[in-house]
């Protein structure tokens, strides 16, 4: 009897280990954690030649705002890396950076064009070869007509001349808001030229759809003048401008601009006009650079203004910074980095995290995905698209319009510049590129 328990009792222990063992070997391994997907986005610019001034803080700002989203989560789940290339106003150097950026690793999702609209149409080109959209500040013609795979977000150049066309009109008037124009008013038709940068930038400005909505609007183009990147003696430009323009269009930065303004000073000019520049002009500069000067220079902006206005995660990221507040163009990085990625999050809605790629995120992006998005430190929203129902390539239908007056540097420094502000917001920008809704009929 003892013997058959024994027996018994060593096969039942037997079996239990042949059963442990079983279950160890059958037990799943435990898998390692995935690892989050990584999107890249490439941004290329002059950080060291006639533009680093301006454009160069972006470059910083960018990268800043990638630092801070990862470590924010603010694209849940993934993390976007911006890499960025220092051009230096070089076509070869721009084109050799772009053809070693798409071909490193990971290969990106987003380019921008360069932000120099010398080089923006080569980009474009590039773009629908390699497949990999840009979103640049840019929205010259050459890079977005015919549709392709160039998405700019300020609005066109020839819509912009018109909303200061638009806005020349509804102010002309003896009883206007603007100081200036009250102190200058007569009765007859405002006087509009163009001064601008003699590069592909500048040369935007200045189509005949434009000249016609000046006319049809009844403004009077008195013409264009162009002067060099780096502005020497501007003296013919003003001398054809003297006693015959009431409002300039400026087409150049304000770093550049500055120089003619002390030049028109010298000839007893100042007082003459007002000038006004595009979106990626700054107030600021002129504040900083001639602040004796800055009275009745503006700007149509897309973003906000004020300083004090900025998120103070930007502010914290200036602050590390050496680069002049007034420029705001460190917080433009920001904004470029917050609207690829609204991209690619809703790239990631539409495909799912694993599919995100250059063609996705462009399919996305004709598909309207987005719409009437406000981007960091954007005063007005972007909308794009590129389909049967829609064709939307550049950016925002309106600007804020923003002129100075009463400026006193002895009271208000340049980065509070905003204080002297006369705004109008929310001035249309018409369709002005050839064949579009808000071009004069029979113009050629």
């Amino acid at each position: 009897m003892k013997k058959i328990s024994l027996g018994l009792g060593l096969f039942l222990t037997v079996l239990l280990i042949a059963t442990i063992f079983a279950g160890c070997a059958s037990a799943p391994k435990a898998e390692a954690p995935k690892a989050k997907p990584n999107y890249r986005v490439v941004m290329l610019a002059d950080q060291t030649g006639p533009y680093a001034v301006t454009v160069g803080p972006q470059l910083d700002g960018a990268k800043d705002f990638a630092i801070w989203a990862n470590a924010k989560d603010y694209l849940p789940g993934a993390t976007i890396e911006i890499t960025t290339y220092d051009h230096g106003l070089k076509a070869e150097s721009a084109v050799a950076l772009y053809k070693e950026a798409v071909n490193s690793s990971p290969t990106p999702v987003i380019t921008n064009g360069g932000l120099w609209s010398t080089i923006a149409p080569t980009y474009a080109g590039f773009a629908r070869q390699n497949k990999i959209p840009i979103i640049d500040t840019t929205p010259l013609k050459e890079c977005i007509v015919p549709p392709g795979w160039f998405f700019g977000y300020q609005p066109t150049y020839e819509g912009q001349v018109g909303a200061y066309i638009n806005w020349i009109v509804d102010n002309w008037k003896p009883d206007s808001k603007i100081p200036w124009i009250q102190k200058h008013y007569e009765n007859r038709k405002p006087r509009l030229a163009l001064m601008c940068w003699d590069i592909t930038l500048g040369h935007a400005n200045e189509t005949p759809e434009v000249k016609c909505y000046a006319a049809s609007k009844g403004v009077e183009w008195v013409g264009a003048e162009y002067v060099p990147m780096t502005v020497g003696d501007v003296t013919p430009q003003l001398t054809r401008l003297k006693d015959k323009v009431d409002f300039i269009y400026v087409g150049m930065f304000g770093s550049a601009w500055q120089a003619v303004l002390k030049k028109a000073d010298e000839m007893g000019m100042r007082d003459q006009f007002i000038d006004c520049g595009p979106s990626y002009f700054s107030p600021g500069e002129i504040c900083k650079f001639t602040p004796n000067l800055a009275n009745n220079n503006g700007a149509l902006s897309i973003f906000l203004v004020s300083y004090d206005d900025f998120p103070q995660y930007i502010k914290d990221g200036q602050a590390k910074t050496d680069y002049p507040v007034e420029f705001g163009s460190y917080a433009v990085g920001w904004h470029f980095g917050d609207l690829v990625t609204e991209c690619i999050r809703q790239t990631i809605k539409m495909v799912g995290p694993d599919k995100v790629t250059g063609q996705t995120v462009y399919d996305m992006l004709c598909a309207g995905g987005i719409n009437k998005f406000k981007p960091i430190i954007a005063s007005n929203t972007i909308s794009w698209s590129n389909n049967a129902s829609s064709v939307k390539m550049a950016g925002g239908d309106s600007v804020n319009i923003h002129i100075l007056s009463g400026y006193d540097p002895k009271t208000i420094e340049p980065k509070d510049a905003a204080k002297a502000f006369i705004t109008t917001k929310d001035v249309p920008i018409p369709a002005l590129m050839a064949g579009e809704k808000d071009v004069p009929a029979g113009c050629k």
